[in-house]
């Protein structure tokens, strides 16, 4: 089917426009929009100030293109129907680790994350090894913060953080509460977004007591950890981490 078939452009003129010449008063937008032939409902407008050699040209250039193309041709063109670009927001999530190897556990989070669509690393805090809070005795974990840029939604990160802790071998199903874990993702803050739900809240309801967390968040940014619990259980490790090479 021909995108001609299907939509039709126009330049429209503001009801101030001079009927006979189509001169506008200084200021006044022209636009070129693009409509369902059916109904005329707009599908794409294009506002070109007051300048109609400007809005002929691109509606000659339109035109052109809905008589040579098909329609999803010409709707991937022109963006017809698409989405606005999702916002990017600062997220910060904590890692642990406290079986196997647990510096190559946070460094496979670390390049999981980096390798999901919508997201992207951006900075990495030094690593802390901790004795376990609570639960039966156990070794201890490492720990880091990660902070990311993504245009991913709260309850989309946190799937992403669940499906690294599977792949890692955690089966949250057959493990203790509060016991040892292959590898913990948590999603601490997502921009300012605020999330309460039975699985999911954001920021982290204990963020502000756990200093194996406030103490690496506090190295990506001081204001968001305005102060950090003493803690003598949270020591420097000399284990590190690096930035994915790939994004």
């Amino acid at each position: 089917m021909r995108a001609g078939d299907r939509f039709i452009v126009r330049i429209e003129i503001p009801d101030t426009g001079d009927p006979v010449t189509g001169t506008v008063p200084d200021g006044t937008p022209i636009v070129v929009r693009v409509r369902e032939r059916s109904n005329g409902t707009v599908v794409r407008a294009i506002p070109l100030g007051s300048d109609r050699a400007s809005a002929e040209a691109l509606a000659e250039r339109i035109t052109d293109d809905l008589a040579r193309s098909d329609v999803d041709g010409f709707v991937a063109a022109y963006d017809i129907g698409a989405a606005p670009p999702a916002p990017v927001r600062r997220a910060y999530l904590g890692l642990g680790s406290n079986l196997g190897d647990r510096g190559a556990r946070l460094q496979a989070a670390i390049d999981g994350l980096a390798a999901t669509e919508g997201i992207a690393v951006v900075a990495i805090s030094p690593v802390y090894e901790t004795e376990p809070v609570g639960g039966p005795d156990q070794p201890d974990y490492l720990n880091a913060v990660v902070a990311v840029d993504t245009t991913l939604t709260a309850r989309r990160l946190l799937e992403v953080a669940q499906r690294l802790e599977a792949e890692a071998g955690r089966d949250r199903a057959q493990e203790e509460r509060w016991g040892a874990r292959v590898l913990d993702v948590d999603v601490l803050l997502v921009g300012d977004e605020h999330v309460e739900e039975p699985d999911l809240v954001v920021p982290h309801p204990r963020l502000y007591e756990r200093a194996f967390v406030m103490t690496p968040l506090a190295d990506l940014d001081p204001m968001l950890a305005p102060w950090v619990p003493a803690d003598a259980a949270v020591r420097r490790s000399e284990v590190e981490l690096a930035q994915p090479q790939t994004q």
